[in-house]
This record gives structure tokens, sequence and C-alpha cells, in this order.
């Protein structure tokens, strides 16, 4: 069952993302230093400045709305990993998690189940460096970009540090300030592109659930808590909406998108 999408512009979405507390994105580490850090956090290879990857802000959002619409897969796979149904998955070409984050399951597939491919991944998110402003203000006050915390793991029976349980994890600091930008594709897929911009609406909504929960590693030891501030949503026609507060929802609908973004009738 083909149809045909026509693409009816990209809107963008920008605003800062602050660590509330310490932020902890992982980089590989090639080499063991005596004393040094153990768990290093990502940088630029060139400014040597921590950011986080637009894979782990991605990632993340996806891993929440899965939760939300109960969109989750036995096997432990991303919802839309393949086509086995064994695992619950149904095929439909207006799955929101499908049509945001994009699906590697092929066309004919699609077909079979009598479902229109839903077309390309909708959502780009782009890679977040730290704010210039901060960073500049941090520097001129003598400050560190990032932090060193010792964790450690207790012998249950001896009350003390395991031997070999010390390890250094290193982190943003609180307050450290990020600039976000992500684009939404939005698709006319026979509907007008009414489906699209529900689905731009839950994906704001899943930026407020994000909130509740944590980025990074290391989340229920108090690590990776954000906060999404001035959010400003760019629309193709030009508009520019705000969003203040409006993505942090009391309860997420999931039958009906949120009237965060308002469009033109």
């Amino acid at each position: 069952m083909a149809t045909t999408h026509k693409l009816l512009g990209v809107a963008r979405i920008g605003g800062r993302m602050t660590a509330l507390t310490g932020l902890h994105i992982g980089a590989g580490k090639d080499t063991v230093d005596i004393g040094g850090i153990d768990l290093p956090v990502v940088r630029h290879p060139h400014t040597r400045e921590p950011y986080v990857p637009g894979s782990s802000l991605k990632g993340k959002l996806r891993f929440m709305l899965e939760w939300a619409f109960g969109k989750v897969r036995t096997d432990g796979r991303a919802w839309g990993f393949n086509a086995d149904r064994r695992d619950g998955q149904e095929l439909k070409a207006d799955d929101p998690i499908l049509r945001i984050f994009g699906s590697s399951i092929p066309r004919r597939d699609w077909e079979a189940a009598g479902q229109p491919d839903p077309g390309p991944t909708r959502l780009v998110v782009r890679d977040a460096f730290l704010d210039p402003a901060w960073v500049e203000s941090v520097e001129r006050r003598g400050l560190a970009l990032t932090e060193e915390k010792m964790e450690v793991s207790i012998d249950r029976i001896a009350g003390k540090a395991l031997d070999g349980g010390l390890r250094r994890t290193e982190r943003v600091v609180a307050g450290a300030v990020f600039n976000v930008e992500m684009s939404f594709r939005l698709y006319d897929t026979g509907d007008g592109g009414a489906r699209d911009r529900a689905c731009l609406n839950w994906l704001l909504g899943g930026l407020g659930l994000l909130e509740q929960d944590a980025l990074g590693g290391s989340g229920s030891r108090g690590y990776g808590r954000v906060s999404f501030e001035d959010l400003v949503v760019k629309l193709p026609d030009g508009s520019e909406q705000k969003i203040g507060t409006a993505h942090r929802l009391n309860r997420f609908p999931i039958d009906e998108a949120p009237q965060i973004v308002r469009f033109a009738a």
C-alpha cells in the first residue's frame, strides 16, 4: 500500500537545557591512567569542552515516549526495530513513535501488513554544545566546567568500600547551560499534515517527561536532572511560538495530542 509523502516544511525547535545536577554522558577510554578519571565525559576533540550528543538526547526522548505510549517490546529492543509481532508490535502507519523517530522496517513488511510506509524520520536532534556566554562567565571566575565525583561500592558485610570498588566519575557541573536545537519535518500523508502536527506536540510533551527523569548515566543516583527553558518553535510559515512551561504536562495524553504548539486553521 503506497502513500505519497508531501513535505509541508520543517519546524525548528530551539532553546536552552540546564543541568540541575551533575551530568555524565560518557566517552570511551582507550588508556588506563593511574589516579586518573575512570569514567570521563564526552568532549569536543578540538575545544575539549563537554557536550551532549544529539544521539543521547534523541535516544532518551524515544525511551520516554515509548514508555508513555506503552510501546515497549519484551526483548528490550527499540519499538520499530523489526516487524516481529511476537513482541506485541503492530505495524501502523500513524504510530507516533515510528513517525517521530523512524524505523528500520523495510517497505515490504509494511505492504505485507496492509499498511502504508510511515515515511522518513521526522525528528533531527543536533549536538547540544555549551552556551558560550555561560562558558565565558565560568572561566572568568576561574571555575571548572566539570567535576570529579568519587563513587564507591560497599561491602555489605564489612560495611566499607570493596577492594577495587572506588571509581572516579567525571560530571559536567550543575548549572551548565547547553544550547538545544532540533528540526521536525512535517509531511502530508493524505491528511493535510494533521498527524505530523500532533506528533510534534507529543514530542514537545516528551521534553517535559525527560525533565521528570534523567539524562545520561547514573540518573537513579542523582545525576542528569535537566530543565528545558526558553523553548521557541519556528513553524514553516515563519511564525514563532514561545513554549514557556507548556511542555510540562500534568498528564501525558496518548489518545489526543496536547495543544502545545497551535497551528493556523
